[in-house]
């Protein structure tokens, strides 16, 4: 295991924050500041921290609908992946994908649009059925700027994706044209600085941009088809992981972030598999499982402490003695 100066540490850290990981922490909501300490910056990967101005379409809240969100847990269930708790943009929306149900070869796929109090769907713009697979192209609809979507799948067996417990969050709206002309705009920026690049590196820059403006379906889209590769990196797979979690799929994320741990273990790479842990964590917290985000964050912290990561060190024990207190749900 390599040996870092304080300065060399110091560093290190800094560029992981900043140019590697989304730094989204995720935890219970009245104890935010403590179990997950906001950063400094919000940047995210293989960019610099760009400064959020709000969106145009000034209904920025309900595309991406706020607080950390649980779903994706009942494999019985064909809850929706993509598009979920996101913004789409004016091009095509991605395919609509979802979790394929053992035993279920057929189902029904639907589009609601909902009312503006955004209780429950009210109107149904589209129907579809589907055999075989867990993916179909986005409907030629239009949608309207300001109204909130969402997609429902059911089996051939009358199993609704509305039962997974992250489907009343699972909606989506469409970005204003002026907000999308923006994120063309700073995607064609991230292109040119990275030509040259090698092709992970560039498409996770491709990936931040969508991210960082909450198209997850898009950024969905560029990092997936790289875990075809037997050789992609950690980074791959907490980028993921990341937007899993942001979209309420708990235990795609904690696939991800597992992935990323096997890696970064077999790299002998402390410091990444420490950033690992404390994701994990962080999801374990989002369940209510806290003697297990506990554990986690033991690991993290005995993980930093071979590399003298002594403020990351001060922020675990503080969570780890918070997380003491609490009892599991």
């Amino acid at each position: 295991m390599r040996k870092y100066s304080r300065r060399q540490l110091s560093g290190l850290i800094k560029s992981r924050r900043s140019n590697l990981i989304f730094t989204l922490t995720l935890g219970l909501t009245f104890l935010q500041p403590f179990l997950h300490p906001a950063p400094a910056e919000a940047c995210f990967f293989w960019q610099s921290c760009a400064q959020r101005l709000g969106q145009a379409s000034n209904t920025r809240v309900g595309g991406k609908r706020t607080g950390y969100l649980r779903g994706g847990n009942d494999p019985s269930v064909p809850y929706v992946i993509s598009p979920r708790n996101t913004w789409v943009g004016e091009d095509r929306p991605a395919p609509i994908r979802w979790n394929p149900v053992e035993g279920s070869r057929r189902y029904t796929v639907r589009l609601w649009q909902w009312p503006y109090e955004r209780d429950l769907p009210n109107l149904m713009l589209w129907e579809t059925v589907v055999e075989g697979t867990n993916e179909v192209a986005f409907p030629d609809i239009a949608l309207a700027l300001g109204a909130y979507y969402s997609i429902e799948v059911v089996t051939e067996h009358g199993v609704s994706s509305n039962l997974d417990e992250g489907a009343y969050h699972a909606g989506f709206q469409q970005l204003s044209a002026e907000d999308y002309e923006g994120l063309r705009s700073h995607l064609a920026q991230v292109n040119t600085e990275n030509a040259s690049a090698p092709a992970e590196a560039a498409a996770l820059a491709q990936a931040g941009v969508y991210f960082l403006d909450e198209l997850y379906a898009e950024a969905l889209q560029i990092l997936e088809p790289l875990t075809l590769s037997p050789t992609a990196s950690d980074l791959v797979y907490i980028a993921l992981g990341d937007i899993y979690h942001e979209t309420g799929l708990n235990q795609l994320t904690m696939e991800a972030y597992g992935q990323a741990l096997d890696i970064a273990t077999a790299n002998d790479d402390t410091l990444s598999k420490a950033t690992v842990q404390v994701k994990l964590a962080d999801v374990y917290v989002t369940l209510g499982d806290f003697d297990q985000a506990r554990q986690l964050l033991t690991q993290a912290r005995q993980a930093y402490s071979q590399i003298g990561a002594q403020l990351e060190i001060s922020i675990l024990e503080r969570r780890i003695s918070l997380l003491s207190g609490l009892e599991p749900e």
